[in-house]
């Protein structure tokens, strides 16, 4: 059985492919096994996996008909065997001791779930540091767990391994922000997590991403899955109060996005005002963030009947 099986799913990175595939064939940590998925890439991707894959025997190469990344990396959780399962975008990179500081750190503490420490974007030759976790965190409390995601939009499935047996969930088919769900039913499941001090990943920012394109639908799935993310809030009754950032910063964004939303889209503008609701039922206090007419025009949007 292999230390870590990384699930690489694969469409039109041609530019990026060899880089990514570079990062994790020089890994420290050599008891890997790689699944490529090729999800109909059309460009010269399948080329450059044959060609890494006839020099290292630990690169399965998977080809199918292009269904999308969620079905892509259900492709190579079917086959992976690892006693840890990591997932990596074909256009991003790791440190070359990711797996093996990660790996090292899960072992030791006997965690279910090891977090890098830092997350870079990058554009060329520029990059920043754009996350940065708490390094001492060693916890089996869901709370706790939880606030090492910080907001939605961190529950990236990147960034982490995972125990093969915690993976009891797939990703759902046909989704955008498809991390957010099989991240937070991964963390439920795990009994620990943990988090490997001094280990970066290096995420691309491609201006013409399906994520980064703005359109009515990519807004509806983005407020869908936060609807997903609040839902597991309430339900696992997690204090909201711990990050205030997030409320201000959610409460806001629902301000200004509600008023720019067009009609037509009636199931994101549903979404956004049951997320709304759920955060003011869970404890969150308006006027610890907001002036007055902040205030007026949210209680306008969830129609009154909440107390600031």
């Amino acid at each position: 059985m292999p230390k870590v099986s990384v699930i690489i799913p694969v469409y039109n990175v041609e530019k990026y492919l060899s880089e990514c595939l570079d990062s994790v064939v020089n890994q420290t940590l050599k008891d890997i096994e790689i699944i490529c998925v090729n999800d109909g890439s059309p460009d010269g991707s399948a080329e450059i996996l044959e060609e890494y894959a006839q020099k290292d025997n630990r690169i399965k190469v998977i080809t199918q008909e292009n269904q999308g990344i969620s079905e892509a990396r259900n492709t190579g959780l079917k086959i992976a065997s690892g006693e840890y399962i990591a997932f990596l975008d074909s256009d991003d990179y790791i440190d070359l001791k990711f797996f093996e500081q990660l790996y090292k750190r899960g072992i030791e503490s006997n965690s279910d779930v090891v977090v890098c420490e830092n997350i870079y974007r990058f554009s060329g030759n520029k990059q920043k540091l754009f996350l940065k976790v708490n390094k001492e965190v060693e916890t089996t409390v869901l709370k706790e767990k939880f606030e090492c995601l910080y907001l939605p939009e961190y529950c990236y499935v990147w960034n982490k391994i995972y125990k093969r047996e915690c993976l009891t969930e797939r990703f759902l088919k046909g989704m955008k922000w498809e991390d957010v769900y099989f991240t937070l039913n991964a963390l439920k499941q795990c009994q620990k997590l943990s988090v490997a001090a001094g280990v970066s990943y290096y995420y691309r920012i491609v201006s013409n991403s399906i994520v980064n394109t703005p359109s009515n639908k990519n807004k509806y799935f983005y407020h869908k899955a936060f609807a997903y993310f609040y839902n597991f809030v309430c339900e696992n009754k997690i204090d909201l109060d711990v990050n205030s950032y997030t409320a201000e910063k959610r409460y806001k964004l629902f301000g200004c996005t509600i008023l720019k939303i067009q009609r037509k889209c009636f199931k994101t503008k549903y979404y956004l005002f049951n997320i709304i609701r759920w955060s003011m039922l869970n404890g969150a206090k308006l006027s610890a963030h907001f002036n007055k007419n902040d205030v007026n025009l949210i209680k306008l949007f969830t129609n009154g009947g909440h107390n600031a």
